[in-house]
């Protein structure tokens, strides 16, 4: 549940400050290039703009200041500041989605592991091998379809790749 807050967090932390909603998603070169380019753009349509910037200015005058700044230039730092925001609530979402793939691989690999185990057990003392011959594979304790990790969809546990998403099965690389 606190992982769904992550992305509304780092959007809402990137408005605040450019690049730091990156880095609460541990996201440092997004987070450098973000912070740059925000930065970098500012001052960039500043001295195109010649907006004065003076160093001691009081509060008031620096909101005056703030309100007669040309459009030319507030428009393109805002735009950079919301699309830093969305990069960040999507990278989040990404994040979100992957570490639930994962966690789905992982379960995969635990049932799979948890029915090998119990095949192990179930076999006589002197069967404790694998026969090459296909009549000895078919009475694997292996189910003939599983799910996906990656996409979700039923496909041939022979396989070694998902043949909806083309995605390399997690026990391909075991045999």
């Amino acid at each position: 549940m606190r992982d769904q807050f992550r992305p509304l967090l780092a959007a809402v932390l990137a408005m605040a400050l450019p690049g730091l909603g990156h880095l609460t998603l541990r996201r440092w070169g997004r987070a450098l290039l973000w912070h740059l380019t925000i930065v970098g753009g500012g001052v960039a349509l500043f001295a195109l703009y010649d907006v004065p910037v003076e160093p001691t200015v009081s509060v008031t005058e620096a909101a005056e200041t703030a309100a007669a700044l040309p459009t030319d230039v507030t428009l393109p730092i805002v735009v950079l500041y919301a699309l830093s925001a969305v990069d960040a609530y999507l990278v989040g979402r990404a994040d979100i989605a992957e570490r639930r793939r994962a966690d789905a691989t992982a379960e995969a690999i635990r049932r799979r592991t948890a029915s090998d185990d119990t095949e192990a057990i179930d076999e006589p003392s002197g069967a404790n091998f694998r026969s090459s011959d296909p009549a000895v594979a078919e009475g694997d304790a292996r189910p003939a379809e599983v799910e996906c990790p990656h996409c979700g969809k039923e496909t041939d546990a022979d396989l070694d790749f998902c043949h909806w998403c083309t995605e390399p099965l997690p026990w391909a690389d075991e045999e």
